[in-house]
């Protein structure tokens, strides 16, 4: 297979001005699709959409390009619009199997677990194989299963090679499973899969992070450094700028940091067309660094308006335990626990919370939790999780 770039390239010679191609059009929309996840170019996205639009305005009745869009706009985070045009193929199609997993895509960002097992469940019987693996893996971990989540991730692993594919598709699996280990503290595991991640495809954006991560969490923080410096030359994601910060931070290099941590808030003044995809990150970054309150919880809870997972109320309970607003935040907390997902970062949120609250056992209990999930969650916020827990043991 040509590498996303090539296609982009060859089916766009292949577009004549003012033909109705709807065919070529959504072929093309399928590259720049590939080339958005490859490179986490967000333009990628939006050129994809606007190929799918052009072909859908020549046949509306087309049921790829429809669904096509429906993955288009989950990469874009436009998750009810995704689920609308989903709908739109699977009623056409009630068993198309692209239409099924951008339904169930939307319907798991949205917080509709239920929908969206609905979903994978039937494209598993359809289409069994890596991407309703991969996606089956995710909603166990969700659901608090991580054992069976890096059970489905490997089998979606081995199947893409046993079916000789490599590429993006398998390291985006490699990665996951990384990133399944790396959540439960296993830094063997986490480098060994980053690093697989990085074989299937040299230079993945998403795996030179993971294997900074493991770095970082070593205590190497130059060899942290020097990745996330090219990472972020390349790339200069809210999410990977904050996390160069911590590191210059934790380096001792603060002006370095700070440089860093005013680059996030200017990143997002400047890209309001690309806004809608960092908001969560930069209300975690504003209120894990206790700055820009008000800014964190306006985009906190646009995000939980378009999308209520329980990432969303999560980031709403954290800003707002941040503002002082600790019955609100505890609220919040206990709907971002209740699939029981095994994420370090729910439960110090929630452990903070509690401790506010003056609730020590709760506080705590997942507290403890949190460290033991995983004792390199976050580069800086484990060091305040673990002076809070031994304040309580006091």
């Amino acid at each position: 297979t040509l590498p996303p770039a090539e296609q982009v390239a060859f089916w766009s010679a292949r577009l004549k001005p003012d033909t109705p191609d709807y065919l070529t059009l959504t072929t093309l929309a399928g590259a720049y699709l590939s080339q958005a996840r490859e490179t986490g170019d967000a333009a990628a996205y939006a050129r994809a959409e606007e190929s799918l639009r052009r072909a859908l305005a020549l046949n509306p009745r087309y049921e790829p390009a429809n669904a096509l869009l429906g993955s288009v706009l989950i990469g874009q985070h436009a998750f009810a619009e995704a689920l609308n045009r989903a709908e739109t193929a699977l009623a056409a199609n009630p068993d198309a199997p692209q239409a099924l997993a951008a339904a169930g895509d939307a319907h798991l960002e949205l917080g509709h677990y239920a929908e969206a097992e609905a979903a994978y469940t039937r494209l598993l019987d359809l289409t069994p194989g890596g991407p309703v693996y991969s996606r089956l893996s995710r909603l166990a971990w969700l659901q608090g299963r991580p054992d069976e989540a890096i059970d489905w991730m490997r089998r979606a692993a081995d199947e893409t090679v046993a079916l000789d594919l490599g590429g993006e598709g398998l390291a985006w699996y490699r990665f996951q499973l990384g990133e399944l280990y790396f959540n439960q503290g296993d830094l063997r595991r986490a480098a060994r899969w980053y690093g697989e991640a990085e074989q299937a495809l040299p230079g993945y954006y998403l795996a030179s992070a993971g294997l900074g991560k493991v770095e970082a969490a070593r205590g190497d923080l130059a060899a942290a450094i020097v990745r996330y410096e090219a990472l972020v030359g390349r790339l200069p994601q809210p999410g990977f700028v904050a996390t160069l910060g911590d590191l210059y931070a934790l380096n001792g290099d603060t002006d370095a940091a700070q440089r860093q941590y005013d680059t996030v808030a200017f990143i997002q003044q400047l890209d309001a067309a690309q806004r809608v995809l960092y908001d969560r990150a930069v209300a975690v970054f504003f209120a894990n660094h206790n700055t820009n309150l008000d800014t964190a919880l306006a985009y906190a809870e646009r995000e939980l308006a378009a999308r209520q997972d329980i990432y969303a109320y999560d980031t709403l309970a954290w800003v707002l335990y941040r503002l002082g607003r600790f019955d609100e935040a505890r609220a919040a907390s206990d709907r971002a626990l209740a699939l029981g997902t095994p994420d370090a970062h729910l439960y110090y949120h929630s452990g903070l919370i509690a401790a506010a609250q003056g609730d020590a056992a709760q506080a705590t209990t997942h507290l403890r939790r949190a460290l033991e999930l995983n004792p390199h969650f976050d580069l800086l916020q484990v060091e305040e999780a673990r002076r809070a827990l031994a304040a309580l043991e006091q």
